[in-house]
């Protein structure tokens, strides 16, 4: 019984730590973000600024939907732990999609800046691999996307739970 309270704490916690996990992603994301349309503005290609050309201008319209659209989820999750409601699936989609996508706009960023994008004289770089390495923490997308599963069907979501499958121990 106690061992089982204290079991519910610590998965509670780590519904609340996943949402703000992926807020650690998005802000890492959105810096970037906006240092890169600072920089496409400015940069000249042609005697015109890069912006203009949609294969630079679209993907940093796309990361500022996805970023809208994530951040909104963590305030959604975060808002239903608030109000005492469940929200373990939504946590988990937060751990597992955004340090995803986090990475796909930073590495967007990255090549949107060329060669000099890659170097450490800009932050780009270790903001990817800071972000790359929160894909793991607290759990991979792979376990997100398990508790998910198991969220929205039960236990008969987990492959190897025995008692899922009726079968005694």
């Amino acid at each position: 019984a106690e061992q089982d309270r204290a079991f519910g704490m610590i998965m509670a916690g780590f519904d609340y730590s996943r949402a703000l996990i992926g807020l650690e992603c998005l802000g890492a994301a959105q810096a970037s973000v906006d240092e890169t349309w600072a920089y496409v503005r400015e940069r000249e290609a042609f005697g015109t600024p890069i912006v203009q050309y949609q294969g630079v201008s679209f993907p940093l319209a796309e990361a500022e939907t996805q970023l809208t659209m994530m951040r909104q989820l963590c305030f959604y999750t975060l808002d239903l732990r608030d109000r005492g409601l469940p929200h373990t699936s939504e946590a988990a989609m937060c751990k597992w999609y955004l340090p995803k996508t986090a990475c796909e706009i930073l590495h967007q960023c990255l090549i949107l800046h060329g060669h000099y994008g890659y170097t450490t004289d800009l932050p780009h770089h270790q903001r990817y691999n800071d972000v790359l390495g929160l894909q793991i923490g607290d759990g991979t997308a792979q376990i997100q996307k398990l508790v998910i599963a198991r969220e929205k069907v039960g236990r008969v979501a987990l492959q190897y739970d025995k008692k899922a499958k009726g079968v005694s121990k």
